[in-house]
């Protein structure tokens, strides 16, 4: 039952989905900001979900405050990744809000440190998500607002 559903949401336009996200979100007692907009969300994350459910757990990790659990965090925030997460963080002030100038500052970023993506994708999706799984890191970035990023990178710290 779940392949099936998570066919029809892969085929559904983000739009019409969003009309069935909504009311789960405000159940939660959720309050949609104005950006990102959820049909965007949707949009990146309706691949990776099986049902409604999902989907709006996803959605739900823009519009609330995280707090990334202290595993994760120990896990991925390794004193390798550090320097290359500050470098990354300090580049995005000034880089074009958009998946690949993004992608762009991470590559240079891992490359500046003779790092691997992954050593700087985790830390950045737990940061910003809490999570391991994320659809593209760069596309996920963007999906954010840049201040809202900044704050929720600035947990580096």
């Amino acid at each position: 039952l779940n392949w099936l559903n998570a066919h029809y949401l892969k085929r559904a336009e983000p739009a019409r989905l969003a009309t069935l996200v909504l009311p789960r979100l405000e159940a939660r007692g959720v309050t949609i900001s104005t950006a990102p907009s959820l049909e965007a969300i949707i949009a990146l994350y309706r691949e990776r979900v099986a049902n409604l459910n999902e989907l709006a757990d996803a959605a739900e990790l823009f519009y609330i405050d995280i707090a990334p659990k202290a595993e994760l965090l120990a896990r991925h925030l390794t004193a390798e990744a550090l320097p290359a997460l500050a470098d990354f963080i300090a580049g995005l002030a000034d880089v074009a809000w958009e998946p690949v100038a993004i992608g762009a500052l991470i590559k240079q970023s891992v490359s500046a440190h003779g790092l691997k993506m992954p050593k700087l994708a985790m830390p950045l999706r737990v940061l910003l998500t809490g999570q391991e799984q994320t659809p593209s890191v760069d596309a996920l970035i963007a999906l954010f607002p840049r201040e809202l990023a900044l704050e929720r990178l600035a947990a580096a710290g």
